[in-house]
């Protein structure tokens, strides 16, 4: 029993001096579904969860129309943004099913465990116009200053795409999302974390060995997960 006090408490003590990395997966785009990635489809999401991902990132457009749905860049699949009716009867890689707010909105209502991750929008009334009853389980990628500190103000948790903060924010400590591991140490010292990571095509295996590279990295995001 004594050894068994003893063991605890020298634990205790050890995580208490080091600290515990947090480590947590991000299903890119929702995640692999069967060959394809950057889907930001229904299935995909359905996938991610049946592999206990807790962390679901979606990409952010606006349809011609003014509606929110989960897609990357017109550009792939379409010449322009085109209708919410348009978007909605299309299906993805021709077989998965598009996602628009409503579908994000109850996936997020059935599934309370799970944390969004945005791309691609960062505009604070954007933001806060569709998922203010999420700011408590969700991270905004910002890709300007200013909507970091206004959606920080504002109660969201954020984290700075790649570039570094204002000067005159430099005493802030700033949580940064990079592409590039090789940054991270640069990017720690003097701007803030490598908070989040994107490496490339990543599945399990490489997230473990990048998560070692910085003990400041928190997020991953991945790919293949099977």
């Amino acid at each position: 029993m004594k050894r068994i006090i003893l063991y605890l408490i020298t634990t205790s003590l050890m995580l208490a001096l080091f600290g515990c990395q947090e480590r947590h997966y991000i299903a890119h785009a929702g995640g692999n579904i069967n060959t394809h990635m950057y889907s930001n489809s229904l299935e995909a999401v359905q996938h991610a969860l049946e592999n206990n991902i807790e962390y679901i990132e979606w990409d952010l457009s606006i349809t011609s129309d003014g509606q929110l749905v989960a897609w990357h860049d017109w550009q792939f699949e379409w010449t322009e943004a085109p209708t919410h009716n348009a978007f909605m009867a299309r299906k993805i890689y021709g077989a998965f099913t598009p996602l628009d707010f409503a579908r994000m909105d109850s996936i997020l209502k059935d599934n309370p465990q799970l944390i969004l991750v945005t791309d691609k929008i960062s505009d604070p009334e954007i933001i806060n116009q569709w998922w203010h009853n999420y700011k408590d389980r969700m991270w905004v990628e910002c890709f300007r200053d200013e909507d970091y500190f206004a959606l920080e103000k504002m109660g969201y948790h954020v984290m700075r795409s790649q570039v570094p903060p204002l000067i005159s924010e430099a005493h802030t400590k700033i949580r940064n999302y990079v592409f590039n591991y090789q940054y991270c140490p640069v990017l720690s010292d003097r701007y803030g974390d490598c908070f989040a990571l994107f490496g490339g095509v990543i599945n399990e295996t490489k997230a473990d060995s990048l998560f070692s590279i910085d003990k400041r990295i928190q997020m991953v995001y991945i790919d293949f997960y099977d």
